[in-house]
């Protein structure tokens, strides 16, 4: 997200706290995700788990805007920038089925890194020395964390790299859109995305994931029939439409009253989830590879987002001794894009 003019930005404790208890939330969300991977499909968890959120998230919306708030400024970007992190997250549940979880995230967490490719290729926006520097940099902790085996042909290692892809695409749909819309319509419409992606994908494989016998446990996880859950898991499913209401919020309203550049570093903070459950949950210890290629990768994110913060206050700095400008540039205010991947 990138505040407007009207958004108030002066709180940035608060903005910091919302994102790190969102991501928090989300850790749980992902926690619950994983232990099902071996007993349900992963279209049935997130459907479940949208139609469950879609109540709360439509309350929310009738309240704090009225049923006008059920319409977008650009709807459609919206849902495209939805169903581009729907397709995300589903590779990025897949992945978990298959791969420690710290390993999956610190692979998607490169999402920065494309977001700056893909910003040079088709925004054909100017990357100087130093950012390509940080781009091979934060490939190389790739590789590191991956293993000295370059191990790229696992499918769940090729399924976290294009969660990661497909989440830079949908980050730089979100600079196209602007801040127009309050957080509860966002909230809204990514989650209907999430609603209909997995919809249009469980009819697929309704139909035609009969013909594939796998012992991939990430195609297992997409593939398996939908079952009755019992009890004690339906409401853990039930629980998981509330948290990621509840989650999708925080992070929207995070950037919604705080400026990015002081809550985008503090993204990285699941990551300290994504070791601690998996540590307690699956004993799942870092590997010596992994805590030096995920320092690499926070570090160039964070000076890739730094970076183009100083870029883009330079060109708003040099619009502003322009005479013509000076107006259009005190009207627009200062946006910072937000390239730090977020839960949403």
């Amino acid at each position: 997200m990138v505040p407007n003019p009207g958004m108030p930005t002066d709180r940035p404790v608060t903005g910091i706290a919302l994102c790190v208890f969102g991501l928090f939330l989300f850790s749980l969300q992902d926690v619950i995700i994983k232990s099902f991977s071996d007993t349900y499909s992963v279209l049935q968890i997130v459907f479940t788990r949208g139609v469950v959120a879609m109540v709360p998230i439509l309350i929310a919306v009738v309240v704090t805007s009225g049923w006008r708030g059920v319409l977008a400024c650009k709807p459609r970007l919206l849902l495209l920038k939805g169903f581009l992190g729907f397709v995300s997250y589903l590779l990025y549940y897949l992945a978990i089925a298959a791969l420690p979880w710290v390993e999956v995230v610190t692979i998607v967490f490169s999402a920065p890194i494309f977001v700056t490719v893909l910003s040079a290729i088709l925004l054909k926006e100017p990357v100087g020395v130093r950012r390509w520097s940080a781009v091979l940099v934060g490939f190389l902790a790739i590789v590191i964390v991956v293993g000295p085996s370059g191990d790229f042909g696992h499918l769940a290692t090729l399924l976290a790299l294009l969660a990661a892809f497909t989440y830079a695409c949908s980050i730089l749909i979100t600079r196209i859109i602007g801040p127009n819309d309050p957080p509860w319509t966002i909230t809204l419409y990514s989650m209907l995305a999430f609603l209909i992606g997995s919809t249009i994908a469980s009819a697929l494989v309704f139909a035609f994931g009969g013909l594939f016998i796998t012992e991939n446990p990430s195609l297992q996880f997409l593939l398996r029939p939908w079952v009755v859950p019992g009890f004690v898991d339906c409401l853990l499913m039930l629980f998981l439409g509330v948290n990621a209401a509840v989650g999708f919020y925080c992070l929207v309203k995070a950037y919604w009253i705080s400026p990015a550049s002081v809550v985008a570093p503090f993204e990285y903070t699941y990551i300290i989830w994504a070791v601690l459950f998996g540590y307690l949950i699956w004993s799942e210890i870092p590997r010596a590879t992994s805590v030096v290629g995920v320092a690499l990768l926070i570090a160039c994110s964070i000076y890739i987002f730094r970076r183009e913060l100083q870029l883009r206050r330079a060109r708003i700095d040099e619009g502003m001794r322009q005479p013509a400008v000076v107006g259009a540039v005190a009207s627009m205010g200062l946006s910072v894009p937000n390239v730090a991947p977020q839960k949403v």
